[in-house]
């Protein structure tokens, strides 16, 4: 590793090729082009903006550590894929197929990879996948099996002198598995956005704030500028996690927004520079976004921060 970084590098990208495992081929998860994160890293290679051999490479989460958020119980329902099938509403090759669960896996791997990076290097890191948000200690929800954001808190946490962590959560629908998570935990503050909440459970160190579908650029980013002010006058983190959803954009084909790329791109590159002035390691997931051309807003994003 040492001889990668004799030039500092300006960010860090995760991936894995476990991360193409078969989510999207099943049943309603059709309208989630795993692949997109494939197409990322290619076009980012064809651009000239990264090398292969500079890609941080994740191993899958243990069993230990996505027990350090998820029960023994819920642990062993996920062992078995048609336990998986009933969990996440999809279908199921074979009573054998355990691939679902090695996407997930493999998914967190590559955040805990994330949180550990960001903390050594002191740049953007970020995991071409992750963001399952609305996952909880014992169930599913959405398109989110394991959640890798609380699982990598817990895995830093438990290794480096890191307490408090910021999750600022931009994707469509609101991050209520990690708000409910860390409900108790004053040391991480939870701020979400989002057009849908799922729902109001309490928490001491979260804001949530619920935006109409229909808001504008310039108001969308105005209200995420705003709260994040006041979320600083609450909260001074040490590490921050960014949940960059796609899903707010117009293209969209699951969310019913109307930000453009452009608008995205700003909001994306406030984040950024905002934790580069107060030195704050970054680890940016990729959250949700569906469609064709969800996968233009995430490299929008890298590829200013390769720059």
């Amino acid at each position: 590793m040492i001889r990668l970084f004799r030039k500092k590098k300006k960010a860090i990208i995760v991936f894995s090729s476990d991360y193409q495992l078969g989510l999207s081929t099943y049943g309603d998860h059709q309208t989630f082009d795993i692949y997109k994160y494939q197409r990322i890293r290619n076009k980012l290679i064809e651009d000239k903006l990264l090398k292969p051999k500079e890609i941080f490479q994740p191993t899958a989460c243990t069993y230990a550590e996505i027990g350090k958020i998820h029960s023994t119980r819920y642990i062993t329902q996920l062992k078995d894929p048609l336990s998986v099938n009933r969990l996440l509403k999809i279908q199921v090759n074979s009573i054998f197929d355990n691939s679902v669960l090695e996407y997930y896996r493999a998914v967190c791997g590559g955040t805990i990879k994330a949180f550990f990076a960001a903390y050594r290097y002191g740049v953007p890191v970020f995991n071409l996948g992750g963001g399952f948000h609305h996952a909880y200690p014992e169930k599913a929800e959405g398109f989110c099996l394991l959640n890798d954001t609380a699982i990598a808190v817990k895995a830093l946490r438990g290794a480096r002198p890191v307490q408090r962590i910021l999750v600022i959560d931009l994707d469509y629908h609101q991050g209520n598995g990690t708000r409910y998570i860390f409900r108790d935990d004053p040391a991480v503050f939870t701020y979400s956005v989002h057009a849908t909440l799922w729902n109001d459970e309490p928490a001491i160190a979260n804001m949530d704030r619920t935006v109409n579908s229909d808001i504008t650029d310039k108001d969308y980013n105005a209200t995420v500028a705003e709260d994040i002010h006041d979320v600083l006058d609450k909260f001074e983190p040490e590490f921050v996690v960014y949940i960059a959803g796609s899903d707010p954009y117009e293209k969209d084909t699951l969310g019913d927004m109307k930000l453009s790329r452009e608008g995205l791109f700003k909001r994306n590159m406030f984040i950024a520079k905002l934790c580069e002035e107060h030195k704050w390691p970054l680890v940016v997931l990729a959250g949700g976004g569906y469609g064709p051309d969800s996968w233009q807003i995430y490299y929008d994003f890298i590829a200013a921060a390769l720059k």
